[in-house]
């Protein structure tokens, strides 16, 4: 009984704490959500994302270069907790990731070794995926449904705020948007856009386009960037190469 009265005191505290960093600010929105959902949830880094149409991922804020990269891991393989919210339109969390027998989020534990736990909490309207808050986590961290209602309840709100801003800068007198995408994860998009180009030419899924060029970056010294970038501009002698390769992944880049 007392566990319970101690759950429900806590648990209003994250609607209260978003709805303040939601009344602040329209340019640092993104990053008070962020902030108001780790301090109020407990997590050690968040990350708020976009879904601007259902292969497209726009990336409002993250915390720090681990969030960012659990993001782009997920959005990029289009496989993970909080890929799995956002179209499911329902909250995900996901324990035990580190644990050699967990098959969930495998890639995202691969990835970012020190995630322990995703909480990842749909933002939609009605029946239409908007986005989804994504809460990661070092240790694990009991949260309990009342806690999942409430962060839930305050995910509703960090929406109304993001489409009310929206909505103004909407506006015909607004010759710019509201938010850009994260800078940082602008490199992600064009990684993507470069899988999509390797899985049309190859007939291939975007998941083994994107295990070959991490294999060509391996293999050649070369970031993942600039495996990418070489394939959406490539000069003349790097498109013969590439010809002369003969450029289909084989069954070992694939699992590489």
């Amino acid at each position: 009984m007392l566990e319970e009265t101690s759950e429900t005191r806590e648990a209003p505290s994250i609607v209260h704490d978003v709805s303040i960093a939601a009344a602040v600010g329209r340019g640092a929105l993104p990053r008070r959500l962020c902030t108001a959902f780790t301090a109020g949830m407990g997590a050690q880094r968040a990350a708020l994302s976009l879904l601007p149409s259902l292969d497209h991922w726009q990336l409002l804020c993250a915390t720090d270069e681990s969030a960012l990269l659990g993001e782009a891991v997920q959005f990029t393989r289009a496989v993970g907790p909080s890929i799995n919210a956002a179209l499911e339109m329902r909250p995900v969390l996901v324990s035990g990731l580190q644990n050699s027998h967990s098959s969930a989020g495998s890639h995202l534990a691969d990835e970012v070794p020190d995630v322990e736990q995703v909480l990842a909490l749909p933002l939609n309207e009605r029946r239409t995926p908007i986005g989804v808050m994504s809460l990661y986590y070092t240790r694990p961290k009991q949260v309990t449904v009342p806690q999942l209602a409430q962060a839930q309840r305050a995910a509703d709100v960090a929406l109304d705020a993001l489409l009310r801003w929206r909505r103004v800068h909407a506006s015909s007198g607004c010759r710019r948007p509201v938010w850009k995408s994260d800078t940082r994860a602008a490199r992600w998009h064009r990684i993507h856009r470069a899988a999509g180009c390797v899985a049309a030419r190859e007939d291939c899924s975007t998941a083994e386009a994107l295990a070959w060029l991490q294999a060509v970056s391996a293999r050649d010294g070369l970031s993942l960037l600039e495996v990418a970038d070489g394939l959406l501009q490539p000069s003349a002698d790097e498109e013969l190469g590439l010809r002369r390769q003969g450029s289909r992944p084989t069954e070992t880049e694939r699992r590489a």
